[in-house]
């Protein structure tokens, strides 16, 4: 179920508020955040928006009553002549010369379809030159038609895929098969081997392998680009329509009202040839579904099978990408999967952010209603008998617009809506996000060594068969691969797609999904976790909560707590409900009570969680309740408990800082002061005191105060006095001192170091600086080459450089008062194996015209032989390097060969074998 926002009465609101305690938090709507969040037309739906929308066409559901006056053209090829005639006087004038069914009807499925009045539906064609919305508004006047929208630009995949050059094996441990780049796919298994990257962000799939591969007879739908039905890792896995396959060209072998839709159908150009659209990106997204596994060629795929005949589900192109602005049909492709088998609809597409479309299309809504509803059923909608499961199960990409926005049709309620996380559970940057969003999976993140989703290509688009890709597109596949093997281990005779959706959205790691990415609530329920499928509902609710603790009652605020329960047979709960009234709170009232939802994963068994309370009223007692949710809907009951908030005083000042509060000529100082009546009443303010210099103004319950140095060198002090109706009156005085400004400069060099591998020296920055008493300092440092020398600064300044491995970089120093410009300083930096060796580095080899020798600076004098090969000696000569610490050698004029170096100091003796080309 998608979340939805309360709207909280004065009875008392949930606060957001930075506390430092562990807590979940109401989400706010956002600036983007439209207002139908399920994306459902109103009852008597006004006129779309046409802003994105195709020029000349329109989608027309006449009414009820009309449709025996429009049979014949069900087949689509009647004349406009049999038209009733306002309807055909309405068509004629916005220039429409055919009229075709949007939904052609399967006779396999005539009686269902009609039922769910798919037959009402039209696709009219019309001069391109006409306005959309006067066309839509002409056909509404015609009394035969019921409803017109446009037809929506789909988005076209705009992530571009970086192909791998080929099918390479890595130092992994051996995976569960035996394709080579399984491995490399860090979304099923991370380890932590790529940079940033954590070791468990994944989707588990490793461990639920074991349980389940995918079964044959689960087929899901790729409504996408066309799958490359030739690709060597997919064609096994492909759903293949047999009596067309074996049939004869040009004839509807299997009788569904189409011809030669072997392998699934093309809703660009209506016919059965399927073919990759130009970025690959439906045969990426079929790869992450079910490529072959165990088959010893390039990736794995979710529900790929594990090699064995009979293992893998089934993949059914329904395309609606091929070229560039080729859209075809998604609402056909829906229907034509729920025909012909498919239990899972696959979606990585959506609308521009651009059209700023707010309201579902009806079309598109009857689509997807019909696949939920009879995916894997009769005319009648009983399960078939070949069917795995019992209705379907629609997912949809969040989008890539990096906005928190009501994105459609993934926002739509019936639909599983897929947000991106990154390689290290973080949101991926360019994820959408709200309230809406019922669970996130690995999309990857180009940004990350390796952070994209690794998949199959279409060879004949990028020239190779594997590669990388981005975005929620490749995020939405995990969630329908697992969806899958969800399906293929306990589809049966009764199982259906609430079944399967509940255990899709209840197999959630442990992570935190809140706390990790910082949306709180606008990332779904958690991470997808494939392993956690399989896991048994016993029947058992979580723990009950012991006791509701309610500290820091104020006027107007408190803190509500309790201790995170155990789930015996689940771990923990994946959500508490809290519940909060002026009246008792029982099981029959409690969906009247303003609550909140607060995410339980991340807290350990144990643990307590803080949930701050504010605006409530003063001198009144609160009921509030909680109660534990498990992954079945399952709750522990409500535990109880209430508080009274205090009764009023005086005005409360609170100052917005602890900080002391200096300005120079240089400098300006803000700061605020926050006033409240615990009683609710007016306040008065009055700012007194030292005033030069002083601005300020009341913005809300805020003294905004703005600082300048016009006031003498030296101390000072501003009195803010709050006095409300009754005459309470507070005061608080706010120190203040006005200084001379110095910036900060380097008054000494850091020097440059010699660092051991695993080694860190540390570098006193603070003390080569100078500075105004009194100023913060900020430290930043960095090394031009991590991969040699890691470089991190605290807060006092001392500067920590760890040795990663041999060779040598500069690190940066800045420091920065927030007033003047950066300072910055370079130290030179050589990381050694051993800071005690003789010698340091000895390069390059094989040498061409020289040799450098690095050495150990403390070392004076050294000599330096070279023997060639026979012991022959070619080169004898003592050096002196003391403050210079490198011997340069010139060996253009030796013979091409080995030789042997030798170089002894008071110190000992350092010898190596190179090569002279």
């Amino acid at each position: 179920m998608k979340r939805s926002i309360l709207t909280l009465s004065l009875l008392s609101v949930f606060a957001v508020s930075s506390c430092q305690k562990d807590f979940d938090e109401v989400t706010p709507r956002g600036d983007d955040q439209h207002a139908e969040v399920n994306g459902v037309t109103p009852a008597a739906p006004s006129l779309l928006s046409t802003e994105g929308a195709e020029a000349g066409v329109l989608y027309m559901r006449i009414q009820k009553s009309a449709k025996p006056s429009l049979r014949a053209f069900d087949s689509g090829a009647a004349s406009m002549q049999a038209l009733p005639s306002q309807l055909a006087r309405s068509l004629q004038s916005i220039g429409s010369e055919t009229m075709e069914p949007l939904f052609p009807i399967d006779p396999r499925f005539e009686k269902r379809m009609r039922r769910e009045g798919l037959d009402l539906w039209y696709i009219v064609r019309f001069d391109k030159k006409q306005d959309l919305r006067s066309a839509m508004q002409t056909l509404l006047a015609t009394p035969e038609v019921e409803y017109t929208e446009p037809v929506y630009q789909l988005a076209l995949p705009e992530t571009k895929p970086v192909a791998v050059s080929d099918a390479r094996r890595t130092d992994e441990p051996a995976a569960p098969f035996n394709d080579p780049l399984l491995p490399d796919q860090w979304h099923y298994n991370n380890t932590g081997k790529f940079a940033r990257s954590i070791a468990g962000a994944d989707i588990g799939l490793f461990e639920a392998w074991k349980t389940e591969t995918g079964k044959r007879n689960v087929i899901v739908a790729i409504t996408d680009g066309g799958i490359d039905t030739k690709h060597p890792d997919l064609k096994d896995n492909l759903y293949t329509n047999e009596k067309e396959l074996n049939g004869q060209e040009g004839v509807d072998d299997d009788g569904n009202g189409l011809i030669d839709d072997v392998y699934g159908f093309n809703f660009i150009h209506s016919n059965g040839k399927i073919y990759p659209d130009d970025v690959s990106h439906g045969t990426h997204v079929a790869g992450t579904v079910a490529a072959r596994n165990n088959n010893g060629i390039g990736v794995g795929g979710i529900a790929g099978g594990d090699g064995t005949p009979g293992s893998g589900i089934r993949l059914m192109s329904a395309q609606i990408f091929g070229g560039k602005n080729e859209n075809g049909n998604s609402t056909r492709a829906l229907i034509y999967s729920a025909n012909n088998g498919a239990v899972i609809s696959q979606n990585s597409w959506g609308y521009r952010y651009e059209a700023q479309i707010t309201t579902l299309p009806q079309s598109l809504k009857a689509a997807i209603d019909y696949f939920i509803k009879y995916a894997g059923c009769d005319n009648d909608g009983n399960q078939l008998p070949n069917s795995p499961m019992k209705g379907g199960v629609v997912i949809f990409a969040a989008g890539n617009d990096g906005r928190e926005y009501n994105s459609l049709p993934a926002a739509y309620e019936p639909v599983v809506a897929v947000a991106s996380m990154a390689p290290d559970w973080k949101s991926a940057w360019y994820s959408n996000r709200g309230l809406w969003v019922d669970i996130t999976a690995p999309g990857g993140d180009q940004y990350y060594a390796q952070g994209e989703v690794l998949s199959t290509l279409s060879k004949s688009i990028t020239g190779q068969e594997y590669g990388y890709m981005q975005g929620t597109s490749m995020a939405c596949p995990h969630v329908s691969g697992v969806a899958a093997l969800i399906v293929s281990h306990f589809g049966k005779k009764g199982f259906t797609n609430t079944e399967c959706k509940q255990r899709l959205l209840g197999a959630l790691k442990p992570q935190n999904i809140d706390a990790l990415t910082g949306f709180k609530g606008r990332m779904g329920r958690g991470y997808i976790d494939a392993s956690a499928i399989f896991a048994v509902n016993k029947g058992k609710v979580p723990n009950r909560i012991a006791k509701i603790s309610a500290d820091d009652v104020d006027f107007v605020t408190a803190n509500v707590s309790w201790i995170a329960v155990a789930d015996e047979d689940d771990g923990t709960p994946v959500e508490y409900r809290v519940y909060l009234s002026e009246q008792s709170i029982t099981d029959a009232n409690k969906a009247d009570a303003l609550y909140t939802t607060l995410n339980a994963r991340g807290y350990s068994v144990g643990s307590k969680i803080f949930l701050p309370l504010a605006a409530l009223k003063e001198n009144t007692t609160y009921h509030v309740a909680v109660e534990a949710i498990d992954r079945w809907d399952q709750s522990s009951g409500l535990t109880k408990g209430d508080f009274k908030t205090k009764k009023n005083n005086p005005p409360v000042l609170t100052l917005s800082t602890k900080d002391k509060i200096r300005v120079s000529s240089l400098s300006k100082q803000t700061f605020s002061v926050t006033f409240s009546d615990p009683d609710n009443q007016k306040v008065s303010i009055v700012v007194g005191g030292e005033t030069r210099g002083v601005s300020h103004q009341i913005s809300g319950d805020k003294i905004l105060f703005t600082l300048r140095a016009v006031a003498p060198v030296g101390h000072h002090e501003i009195k803010v006095t709050a006095i409300d109706v009754l005459g309470a009156k507070t005061e608080l005085s706010i120190p203040f001192e006005v200084y001379t400004y110095k910036a900060p400069s380097f008054i000494a060099s850091l020097g440059s170091h010699i660092v051991g591998v695993e080694m860190t020296t540390l570098v006193d920055v603070a003390s080569a600086l100078e500075k105004s008493e009194g100023v913060t300092l900020t430290y930043k440092a960095s090394s031009a080459d991590r991969s040699v020398a890691i470089a991190s600064v605290s807060s006092e300044g001392v500067l920590s450089i760890l040795g990663n491995k041999p060779g040598t970089t500069q690190v940066q120093v800045e420091v920065s008062d927030g007033i003047s410009t950066p300072v910055q300083t370079s130290v030179p930096v050589r990381v050694v194996t051993k800071p005690s060796d003789l010698v340091y580095s000895v390069y390059p080899i094989p040498a061409t015209t020289e040799l450098n020798i690095v050495l150990n600076p403390e070392i004076a004098s050294a000599n330096v032989q070279i023997r060639s090969l026979t012991g022959a000696k070619v080169y004898d000569r003592d050096h002196t390097v003391k403050g210079v610490g490198r011997i340069k050698l010139q060996v253009k004029n030796l013979a091409p060969g080995t030789y042997s170096l030798s170089i002894k100091s008071p110190r000992g003796t350092y010898t190596k074998a190179f090569v002279k080309n």
